[in-house]
């Protein structure tokens, strides 16, 4: 044990920990720009994906334009050779048939007689042909 004693006190003396913080600094800085590293890496897919999605827009935009252009001028062209030939001829179904025509090809009367309405003759003298006028007997 101690006993009590003159002296002085003593001193503490700090380490030298400079060695240390720079080794704590380096490795910060290793595992930061790591960190950043990767996280660029990915930015630079993300940027480069936007890129393509714009450009594969950019690239339907025109092909919708240029599609559009393509319908617009075949159909000037063909209003074009319409108006050059004209219009198609009527189709032989296409007309209309001509009222009080003889469609049938059967020959009668022209003219006023053939408003007339014809009695038929019977063709045998038979029974129940001609008139039959019974004498009152």
């Amino acid at each position: 044990m101690c006993s009590g004693g003159g002296g002085g006190g003593g001193t503490i003396t700090m380490p030298d920990t400079g060695a240390y913080d720079a080794m704590l600094d380096r490795q910060m800085q290793v595992m930061q720009s790591q960190y950043n590293g990767q996280m660029q890496a990915s930015q630079g897919l993300l940027d480069s994906a936007l890129r393509e999605q714009q450009a594969a827009a950019t690239d339907l935009a025109e092909y919708r334009t240029e599609r559009a252009n393509d319908v617009a001028s075949v159909e000037a062209e063909a209003r074009r050779l319409a108006n050059i030939v004209g219009p198609p001829p009527p189709e032989e179904s296409a007309i209309a048939p001509v009222i009080g025509d003889n469609r049938t090809g059967s020959s009668s009367a022209q003219g006023k007689k053939r408003l007339r309405i014809t009695k038929k003759s019977p063709t045998s003298s038979g029974v129940g042909t001609g008139l039959n006028i019974n004498s009152g007997d």
